[in-house]
């Protein structure tokens, strides 16, 4: 992108939005495979169990969606997803304190599960506070004229380049 100021976009905030994709299938798989070791046996109330399922598929839809606009907000520099992206990591804070405190049996694994999630999306909402900091900062925008000067310099070290081979 030699033909803009600077790349804004948070690598470190891409790479741990990917670990994060792939944590969420693994929880997710991992919670439904608790749960039906805890519904065979435990007693649980049969409401509550059926509220608790909902809650794990309602959580990994809003996780996925949050890791959408967070990859997209990041990836094309829109605060406003960003913003969208952190809103939604709040209602996904919420799901795993359920999981971790609030759901009716809680198992030692369903802890470190949910403390995981959690260190994530903390991890995730203070980068995209940095992106966004970093996005509302001016961005150089170049002239017509500079933008030609770094195309001709491109061009003059890559024929360098091609010489010296």
């Amino acid at each position: 992108m030699f033909l803009t100021g600077s790349d804004q976009s948070s690598t470190a905030l891409h790479i741990l939005l990917r670990v994060n994709i792939n944590y969420t299938f693994f929880w997710f798989i991992l919670e439904i495979l608790l749960f039906i070791f805890k519904y065979y046996n435990l007693p649980y109330p049969t409401n509550a169990f059926g509220i608790e399922i909902s809650m794990i598929f309602m959580l990994c839809f809003n996780e996925f969606l949050r890791q959408f606009f967070g990859i997209k907000g990041n990836l094309m520099l829109q605060s406003s997803l960003l913003i969208i992206f952190i809103m939604y990591g709040v209602v996904c804070i919420i799901g795993f304190v359920f999981f971790l405190v609030w759901q009716s049996y809680i198992e030692r694994v369903e802890i470190l599960l949910s403390a995981i999630g959690l260190a994530l999306i903390a991890i995730e909402i203070l980068l995209s506070i940095i992106t966004i900091i970093r996005n509302r900062r001016a961005m150089p925008v170049l002239t017509k004229e500079q933008k030609v000067e770094r195309v001709k310099q491109a061009q003059l070290r890559f024929q360098s380049s091609i010489k010296t081979e």
